[in-house]
């Protein structure tokens, strides 16, 4: 397994949110995990952003499947919104294969937002995508 970027949001020392993408043969894996709820988020991780989006450029002929892992995501205020949307946007624009996108499935939030952030009305991303919804103990 190659880690290719991983960003996180710092709060007070501690660390809230992360964010990992990762390389495994021929499956990369993005799992975001804690809670997004600062004020520019998007700030804290463009740089993240922009490394997914280059490692994707240089990958991109070795993914044949995607696994975008929402399931530790405990918290996104709005703001977090365009940070999901951003990292969404690079994974679907920088390689061609399946998406899976992993939810809770009886987290509201997950099920009613995550459509709708990934634009699962768009053709291309309807066609690529399908959900896994995972019972959480």
């Amino acid at each position: 397994m190659k880690i290719l970027t991983y960003g996180e949001i710092m709060e007070g020392g501690a660390s809230v949110f992360q964010s990992v993408a990762k390389l495994d043969g021929d499956t990369l894996s993005v799992v975001l995990e804690g809670a997004i709820r600062a004020d520019n988020p998007g700030l804290k991780l463009q740089g993240h952003v922009r490394e997914l989006t280059a490692a994707l450029l240089e990958h991109r002929a070795e993914v044949r499947r995607v696994v975008i892992d929402f399931v530790e995501l405990e918290f996104c205020n709005s703001s977090g919104f365009y940070v999901v949307m951003d990292l969404v946007e690079s994974v679907y624009r920088g390689v061609d294969a399946p998406v899976t996108i992993r939810r809770v499935r009886d987290d509201d939030w997950q099920q009613e937002t995550l459509p709708i952030l990934i634009d699962i009305d768009d053709p291309g991303i309807h066609a690529r995508t399908r959900f896994d919804d995972v019972d959480t103990p």
